[in-house]
């Protein structure tokens, strides 16, 4: 092979590499055109929407994993309490979908998330997918979690996605804006947001020294 073969032959090489590394990052941080326009970044999924994913999973289930043989980081604070979770689980078919999914939400707010800071646990889960069991066209507390990002940073959007190779596809949450909608009430029963408008603006002002320290703020 000549000299000019051989620096040919490494160049396709190093292109095709580039080539990859520049789909891999714009396909983990922007599943379309809609979506954010910084690198900050949390991602919702299921544990089979993620077989051997080469990106950062987390489990957020109670089990952590357990019949799925997950064997990745898990992340308790943000599992749903048993005690709630097996009376939701009791009500499935004797009390409406919607009613059961309202009391799921309430308790789990009230439950877990009330007592966390949103950014603290942003901080430790930034560009992380967070897995747990069901479909995403299915009721979920992953969806409830995504929800409580967006009602609180500004900036932040959490889509659901499925991992295919090296890349992420956006996938459909039909129950998304119920739950989020009723997380937002729940919220504004339970805070006092002091005048605000919504929540987001509240928790900005409240939080402008950690929002702008983690950088999703600037000014």
């Amino acid at each position: 092979m000549s000299i000019e073969q051989t620096w040919g032959h490494h160049l396709n090489t190093l292109t095709n590499i580039v080539s990859f590394l520049l789909h891999k990052k714009i396909n983990t941080f922007i599943i379309n055109r809609q979506i954010r326009r910084n690198l900050f970044m949390i991602y919702t999924s299921n544990y089979k929407n993620t077989k051997k994913s080469c990106f950062a999973t987390i489990s957020i289930s109670g089990d952590r994993g357990k019949e799925e043989k997950f064997t990745g980081e898990c992340y308790p604070k943000l599992a749903p309490k048993k005690d709630f979770w097996q009376i939701w689980h009791d009500n499935i078919g004797k009390i409406s979908e919607e009613e059961n999914m309202k009391y799921y939400i309430r308790e789990y707010w009230i439950e877990v998330l009330s007592k966390l800071d949103p950014i603290d646990v942003y901080k430790d889960l930034d560009n992380h997918i967070l897995v747990c069991y069901e479909k995403p066209e299915k009721f979920c507390h992953r969806q409830i979690v995504a929800a409580w990002f967006e009602l609180f940073m500004p900036n932040v959007i959490v889509p659901e996605i499925k991992v295919i190779g090296h890349y992420m596809e956006n996938k459909e949450r039909p129950l998304y804006p119920k739950i989020k909608a009723y997380l937002e009430e729940c919220i504004k029963q339970t805070i006092n947001i002091e005048g605000y408008d919504d929540i987001k603006s509240w928790y900005w002002d409240k939080s402008k020294p950690k929002l702008k320290e983690l950088g999703i703020i600037k000014n």
